[in-house]
């Protein structure tokens, strides 16, 4: 979760100043910072369909290589074509924004229903931290390298999201189907109330569970 604030958030804060910088016309930067949020929004149904049928982690790591792939091209590349910007733009908005619910239905698949408000703080406080820390990292970057800087940026918390999740596979078996809860889809933009409120419920839903179990009949 600390990589996926990294990565978002240096996206998020700094696309706009990328596009500025290579050149892009007013309205082409404002569609380079809004098009990856729409993308986002729309690749969390095909996404979240793979991951509620797949192994998450696994659906994870492709999620992620894909990202990985676009920070590749923007870095080796520097394209500057309106065009080829938004497409590549859109495609890694794609992958990013649905990073963030996907290991929130991971992490949903192994905690107990009581634990949902410890989770969910857990998972927040995480990406908190990555949010903070990614525009300041990819600042540093652009000032050092350039516009590329950024996907630098993004592109080692990717890297280290693959190898971490790769390592997840082999250290332990995936989640059994019965045991899986639903992808939620979360908004591109804001990717925190809305799981905390799902995890929140869940965690009221047990309560009025056990309530119901220790109540004595009225007979």
């Amino acid at each position: 979760m600390l990589c996926v604030g990294v990565s978002n958030s240096a996206f998020g804060t700094l696309s706009a100043v990328y596009a500025d910088g290579i050149g892009l016309a007013l309205t082409t930067v404002a569609l380079f910072a809004s098009l990856p949020v729409l993308a986002g929004a729309v690749s969390q149904i095909p996404i979240g369909w793979l991951s509620d049928r797949l192994d998450r982690r696994a659906v994870l790591i492709g999620v992620a290589a894909l990202a990985l792939a676009v920070d590749m091209v923007f870095i080796a590349l520097s394209p500057e074509t309106r065009m080829l910007n938004l497409v590549l733009a859109s495609l890694f908005g794609a992958a990013i924004y649905a990073m963030y619910p996907i290991i929130i239905a991971h992490a949903n698949d192994h905690a107990a229903a009581d634990q949902a408000i410890q989770v969910s703080g857990g998972l927040l406080m995480l990406y908190g931290v990555g949010s903070i820390l990614g525009p300041l990292l990819a600042g540093i970057g652009m000032e050092t390298f350039g516009g590329t800087g950024l996907f630098m940026t993004s592109a080692g918390a990717h890297v280290l999201l693959i190898l971490f999740s790769g390592l997840r596979i082999l250290l332990r078996a995936p989640v059994d189907e019965a045991d899986k809860s639903s992808f939620v889809p979360a908004p591109a933009a804001r990717a925190t109330t809305p799981e905390t409120a799902a995890l929140a419920s869940a965690e009221s839903d047990a309560v009025e569970t056990e309530k119901t179990e220790i109540t004595p009949d009225a007979g």
